[in-house]
């Protein structure tokens, strides 16, 4: 399990910038938990994933990993068990090195690794097994440059990459943001797939209302660094759209905010 434990985060302290964000934040991940997290702009989303993945610290509180504080702990090193697919599809490869390469790479995540001692046969074959099961081709283009996939090969190549290694925790960013209606329906079903058949824990943050619902056992509505919404189970799948947009509807006529 990981914890957002009493957060609080404040941007441009002591100027007129200032901005709150949390403040008393609390948060449990619990193992196997496939969390959809939506809300306007300025939300807190993006902060709270940051604040996950290590890139910000909080200014109070603590981020706590099955009993141990990593607050403290380097983003590099909180990559060794949390990973990160995000809303460009350019992040989170290498263009200029081949699907292979970028494969062989996620592989040894953590580890030493000499691009020009080679690949095993064996090997080989794995990674081209892996490719089949994204059912788009790719086992046959494995020494293509990922520079020259679509944004939907290269988002599916993401998804296959940072489940290669054993996660605590997978955080998708908006995976589907930049993505035509068609090939984002596609990039879910293999999300859905991977995180079930692996056991994934995830945490999805997304403007997709029918993803949200759809997919996860969880949902969260988040608002002004604030849970406005948190559902489980039976609740979650029992919940109305029309429910969440009132939700919605309500901060946006007080706050001026888009989904």
């Amino acid at each position: 399990m990981i914890e957002l434990s009493h957060i609080d985060k404040t941007f441009n302290a002591g100027t007129v910038n200032e901005s709150v964000l949390f403040t008393d934040f609390n948060l449990s991940i619990h193992n196997d938990d496939f969390i959809s997290v939506i809300g306007s702009n300025g939300s807190g989303k993006t902060t709270m994933l940051n604040l996950l993945c290590g890139s910000i610290s909080p200014d109070k509180g603590q981020i706590i990993k099955d009993g141990q504080d990593i607050t403290k702990m380097k983003e590099y090193r909180r990559s060794e068990f949390i990973s990160r697919v995000y809303q460009d599809p350019g992040k989170g490869s290498c263009p200029s090195f081949s699907i292979l390469e970028n494969i062989a790479l996620a592989d040894r995540k953590g580890r030493p690794y000499n691009l020009g001692a080679g690949i095993k046969k064996d090997k080989l074959d794995e990674y081209r097994t892996l490719l089949e099961t994204l059912k788009l081709g790719l086992e046959n283009r494995i020494h293509d440059k990922v520079g020259s996939l679509s944004g939907g090969q290269r988002q599916a190549l993401a998804m296959l990459t940072s489940t290669l290694t054993p996660t605590s925790l997978m955080i998708l960013d908006e995976h589907t943001a930049a993505l035509d209606p068609k090939t984002a329906d596609n990039i879910m079903e293999l999300t859905n797939r991977l995180v079930h058949e692996k056991k994934l824990t995830t945490l999805m943050v997304t403007h997709n209302l029918k993803f949200a619902l759809q997919y996860g056992n969880r949902l969260l509505m988040m608002h002004r660094g604030h849970a406005v919404i948190d559902v489980a189970g039976e609740e979650k799948k029992n919940l109305p759209m029309s429910e969440i947009l009132n939700v919605f509807n309500e901060i946006s006529l007080e706050y001026g905010n888009s989904l």
